[in-house]
């Protein structure tokens, strides 16, 4: 899921503590940004090929209140399909993947998520206080450390949320949009997350605009 893989955890880590250490970091040049069709995990998966697609590297603002932004605009060349999330490489190919992130919309929405056992597993109800969302927006599950998902959601897993059982407080979700609620089996809670998807019928052209990609300093 994204945040700092495990290669960009040992690297803060050593960084602080240890002078660099054994993961070698930082690299000598600005990182090199990639696109993700689906969720990068912890390596750097799923990510783009073809089309003319390639990393693109990118001058950064320095870090501020746990953040930093790309000072210019990146613009990738992209395969047809889906863009839903990038990485930062210290390579323009292969290499060490140190971080990933979404793609989210300009309200970033994102709750807590929590089904209990009984009839909200019984209706594969979510439940989310003032979630503020609406039909056919994505979202994503990322796993609470010490705490399980509800089973049947797998994490990284982009869904769609459904007009059945949408309410203030509670929302479901299927893997189609307009689809059956995905089969909830037991209680557990649950990080969720907004996700913009952007889909491309062909080859195209796909850009963030300068101070667009938010870097922050997550686990």
């Amino acid at each position: 899921m994204p945040g700092l893989t495990d290669f960009g955890e040992l690297a803060v880590l050593d960084e602080g503590y240890n002078a660099g250490g054994a993961a070698s970091w930082p690299p000598a040049a600005n990182l090199f940004i990639s696109l993700h069709s689906a969720d990068p995990g912890d390596t750097g998966a799923n990510e783009l090929t073809g089309g003319g697609y390639a990393r693109q590297q990118t001058d950064f603002t320095a870090a501020s209140a746990g953040a930093l932004d790309n000072v210019g605009a990146i613009t990738w060349s992209v395969p047809a399909g889906n863009v839903v999330a990038w990485g930062a490489w210290d390579a323009s190919s292969a290499g060490n993947c140190f971080q990933t992130g979404w793609f989210n919309p300009a309200s970033n929405i994102v709750g807590l998520a929590l089904t209990r056992a009984g009839t909200e597993v019984t209706n594969n109800d979510i439940q989310s206080n003032a979630h503020g969302l609406v039909l056919d927006n994505r979202v994503v599950f990322e796993v609470i450390e010490g705490l399980t998902i509800p089973a049947g959601l797998t994490a990284g897993t982009i869904y769609f949320v459904i007009s059945t059982g949408l309410t203030t407080d509670a929302f479901r979700v299927s893997t189609t949009s307009g689809g059956g609620a995905v089969d909830i089996t037991a209680a557990g809670s649950a990080i969720w997350r907004q996700v913009s998807v952007t889909n491309f019928g062909s080859s195209g052209t796909f850009q963030v605009a300068a101070g667009a990609l938010d870097i922050l300093a997550t686990e």
